[in-house]
């Protein structure tokens, strides 16, 4: 399977880090480095690509991807033109350059049971107790739901042609990603009346969205909290090293 690996560098990165996330050092080693290792370990994976600033990654990660290309304004703006790079792919797995925890096995996990449920998009998500029980210190933002509390993973399975299909709506869910309310209300009335009642499950999240969307989707509660232990402070990178 090809793999993605979403690298951009943002001004706030600069801001908060003096550079882009994925050359931070986290443990000595570029933060990038702990992604293409566990993609390559699962064994899963058979190309990757790193969409993000070329000239400074090239010299070092270069050897350990197939394919580095030149970024784009924004998060999605890389999405759509990495995923371009694999139009004739039913399946592409995506990941965030900012997850050192990762491991080879949540990898591996995610994949066989997102190729199981067969559909355009599958989106890992842990629940609160599980993520607690080994990451008690490390903040995290939750969805409320029927079912309990979840917080969002940063791997993606997707059908690369259906993506394409619904850029504005993907770009609106995008840039609301760290606010549950915001990105209810994205979704549309219905949804976001649910959320507040606190009777939104996730069934009726993913009913709605092949109807709104015309696509299907699933989230696959998974037991690894390791994909959903990002980096988007400089305190997250002391946090999250002594889990090592």
């Amino acid at each position: 399977m090809k793999a993605i690996i979403l690298a951009g560098e943002g001004n706030r990165d600069i801001e908060y880090f003096g550079r882009g996330k994925a050359l931070v050092s986290f443990r000595e080693e570029p933060m990038i480095e702990y992604t293409i290792n566990a993609l390559i370990d699962s064994e899963m994976i058979d190309y990757i690509l790193v969409v993000g600033n070329e000239n400074a990654l090239t010299p070092i990660i270069g050897d350990s991807v197939d394919r580095i290309i030149g970024q784009e304004n924004n998060i999605l703006d890389n999405l759509i033109k990495s995923i371009s790079y694999f139009s004739n792919e039913e399946n592409v797995v995506i990941a965030t350059c900012d997850i050192p925890l990762i491991t080879s096995d949540a990898i591996r996990y995610f994949i066989n049971n997102a190729l199981n449920l067969r559909v355009d998009l599958c989106y890992p998500i842990v629940e609160r107790s599980v993520y607690m029980a080994k990451y008690p210190d490390v903040r995290r933002t939750y969805v409320i739901l029927k079912e309990g509390a979840f917080t969002g993973g940063n791997l993606i399975m997707i059908n690369p042609s259906k993506i394409k299909a619904i850029e504005n709506q993907i770009r609106c869910l995008i840039n609301n990603r760290k606010n549950p309310l915001k990105m209810t209300r994205a979704l549309g009335m219905f949804i976001t009346i649910q959320f507040l009642l606190r009777q939104l499950t996730i069934e009726k999240i993913e009913t709605y969205v092949q109807k709104k969307f015309n696509i299907t989707g699933k989230a696959l509660i998974i037991p690894y909290p390791e994909v959903g232990s990002d980096i988007d402070r400089v305190e997250d990178i002391k946090t999250l090293e002594k889990y090592m």
